[in-house]
């Protein structure tokens, strides 16, 4: 959904004559509705709820906004001010409102640009109307509507994806995310930061992380909803062209092809892109032009027939993509390298006949093979100049180092004489357990490997770094089960529903549809959290039945364990028995929310349960159950066993199994 900031006087104020206009009545009968009318998010500083400066939030949401509806019906400092920021560093986007009748004239220096003008005693009539020019505005073709970039064309439009930041918890929740490689995680957050003020820079990163962990699938999903915002916004594009590419090479579907070719299309017209981001651009496009080749040959038994096959002009033309969006910027070291490994493969080709066949003479085959030569030289050496430079300026634990060293690892194993020193460099260099990093060098190697080319070390290397790495295969029958259930009675509660005298009753009715379960052939894992109760029994008899069980708190361990089970210290260590030998999973690790997320209508324990349901949903299996020893009520408390089976059975992909809890009272 798109955003909207109102610029506009607060409270009740007055025009030079005297006259009261009440700015919040104007809001919550003309803007506001006119906003939901026309499906845009948002309001004013006051939707401010974090802690730190208004001042600085300010900027950011005049700035970051999709749209401005800016009310100059009074002569306001704030109000001009705060347009006057939109109107120098966005050139489009801003709506102007102006209320009648009242005394203050429209200044000057906004004197020529239209604005809607509405009835201060009919507002509901002006309603339909500020949306339909909202909707308008969005949508317009014009270049500007801004009259500072009307008078001068040739100012650069600030890029609001440039200046946009997210708050630091929720990049470091990303993080733990990707270290869990948990999929479902990221998926609760992608729900989690729409229409926040941050939401079009979150979900970019979130974007690029399920990418990391190869969740393609639902990376689409995320980055095309940055790109349904702004179609040009040049760090999704790219994500989506990488990961259009991928998917081409599994399903084979020329569709998909397509569409990463239209993303660098879109990055190139834009406008936007700096000259690092043209050549990682046109890097994808060799990488396009790449995966094209190989699937012409990769599939041949015979390595013979693979180079025969392999020997063509596609291959010419994979390694000038590469090429040139090295020359488009030196500091692109990657497309260099790619450029130089095309190109050492191209000049092992050529001593076969097949050369020949792909041009038009034997004159321009060795014309080009000689080119080709003096190319792939001058390449080692610049390639190897920006790999270092870029080492250089790269801190430790920078992102994007991992990537420069196994570039510089890449580099070793074209150039380096000794191969005891290029398996050590991959060895050095690719992170354990860091399968999206491994996966794009793996499949150089690979294709080395199936040419013929420096066959043997590349062997070499594959197998060293995937005896350290073993990614885990995929479980082709496996169940995901989520377990919930009530605590047990406190010693005050009135009602009775979980009586401590239940609990033999209520392991014999977990037990039994455990023991189903496991006993229907597939491979079956628990994921529930650790109340006193239902949760713990769960845990410990899966324990007992070999059964894999996941402990997932909505909150670190320690402060889980203050908030949860106050005088039943036996509960309690069975608690502590359970997450030091259980596979242990923590979604925040504050009390109640992360920061960034406070002031919000989420529900810390509400929220806990979407993980849980996310995590098992994203695991891969085949079936997912939910189990809930419940008594069928509502229940009092936020985030329990009803909120859950809500949620699972709004999921519609859930099978929920309802053991009655009234058993437990018999």
């Amino acid at each position: 959904m798109q955003r909207a900031f109102v610029i506009r006087p607060f409270g009740t104020k007055k025009d030079s004559a005297g006259n009261q206009i009440n700015f919040e009545r104007v809001h919550d009968e003309l803007i506001a509705p006119a906003l939901k009318d026309a499906g845009v998010a948002g309001g004013t500083t006051g939707e401010i709820i974090e802690s730190g400066s208004i001042r600085e939030d300010m900027f950011s949401l005049i700035i970051e906004a999709d749209l401005v509806v800016c009310d100059i019906t009074v002569h306001n400092a704030n109000v001009f001010y705060e347009l006057g920021i939109r109107h120098a560093l966005r050139k489009k986007g801003s709506v102007l409102i102006k209320g009648s009748p009242f005394a203050d004239a429209t200044p000057f220096d906004i004197l020529t640009d239209r604005y809607l003008s509405y009835q201060m005693d009919e507002l509901a009539k002006a309603r339909d109307e500020l949306a339909d020019t909202i909707q308008a505005t969005l949508n317009s073709p014009r270049e500007t509507d801004s009259p500072i970039f009307k008078m001068l064309p040739v100012l650069k439009e600030v890029d609001a994806a440039i200046v946009q930041a997210i708050p630091m918890d929720l990049g470091e929740e990303v993080d733990r995310a990707v270290a869990a490689k948990s999929r479902g995680w990221l998926r609760l957050l992608a729900s989690e930061v729409v229409d926040r003020r941050f939401q079009w820079p979150a979900l970019r990163l979130i974007g690029q992380a399920q990418r990391q962990i190869k969740d393609y699938d639902s990376a689409e999903e995320t980055l095309k909803r940055v790109i349904e915002n702004d179609p040009n916004d040049i760090v999704a594009n790219l994500a989506l062209a990488d990961i259009y590419e991928r998917r081409y090479r599994r399903q084979k579907n020329p569709d998909l092809i397509e569409r990463s070719h239209q993303a660098i299309a879109r990055i190139l017209r834009s406008g936007r892109a700096t000259a690092l981001q043209r050549a990682e651009a046109l890097a994808q496009e060799g990488r396009n032009r790449k995966t094209l080749w190989r699937l012409e040959f990769e599939r041949l038994d015979d390595v013979v027939r693979r180079r025969e096959v392999a020997t063509n002009r596609a291959l010419c033309n994979a390694f000038e993509a590469y090429r040139d969006a090295f020359l488009v910027d030196l500091n692109h070291y990657w497309s260099g390298l790619a450029a130089l490994q095309i190109g050492t493969v191209a000049l092992d080709l050529s001593r076969d006949p097949a050369w020949e066949d792909a041009f038009d003479d034997a004159a321009q085959a060795e014309a080009y093979k000689i080119d080709l030569a003096r190319q792939a030289e001058a390449l080692r050496a610049t390639v190897s100049l920006a790999m270092k430079g870029a080492l250089k300026r790269l801190e430790r634990g920078d992102k994007d180092r991992v990537w420069a060293e196994i570039s510089a690892a890449d580099l070793a194993f074209l150039v380096e004489e000794n191969p005891r020193r290029a398996v050590k460099a991959y060895l050095n260099a690719v992170p354990q357990n860091d399968f999206f990093a491994w996966d794009s060098a793996r499949g150089q190697l690979e294709l080395f490997s199936n040419l013929g080319v420096k066959a043997e070390l590349a062997n070499e290397v594959i197998k060293a770094v995937d005896d350290r790495m073993r990614e885990p295969e995929p479980v082709a029958d496996l169940h995901a089960v989520i377990v919930v259930g009530h605590q047990i009675d406190e010693a005050a509660r009135p009602e009775p529903r979980f009586p401590a005298k239940g609990e033999m009753r209520a392991r014999e009715l977990m037990l039994d549809q455990l023991q189903r379960l496991r006993d229907g052939g597939a491979r079956v894992h628990v994921f529930a959290s650790a109340a006193p109760g239902a949760d713990i029994i769960c845990h410990e008899l899966c324990s007992e039945l070999g059964i894999e069980s996941t402990v997932c708190l909505p909150m670190s361990k320690d402060v889980y364990g203050r908030l949860t089970f106050g005088e039943l210290d036996t509960w309690r260590s069975r608690y502590l028995a359970l997450v030091d030998r259980c596979t242990l999973l923590e979604l925040n690790s504050e009390e109640g929310l992360p920061r960034w997320l406070r002031g919000t209508q989420t529900d810390p324990w509400e929220r806990g349960n979407r993980w849980v349901l996310e995590l098992a949903r994203t695991r891969g299996a085949r079936n997912v159950t939910l189990i809930a020893l419940w008594d069928g009520k509502p229940g009092p408390a936020l985030g329990g066993t009803a909120h859950m089976v809500r949620i699972a059975r709004e999921a519609g992909s859930v099978d929920v199994v309802h053991i009655d809890a009234t058993q437990l009272l018999a």
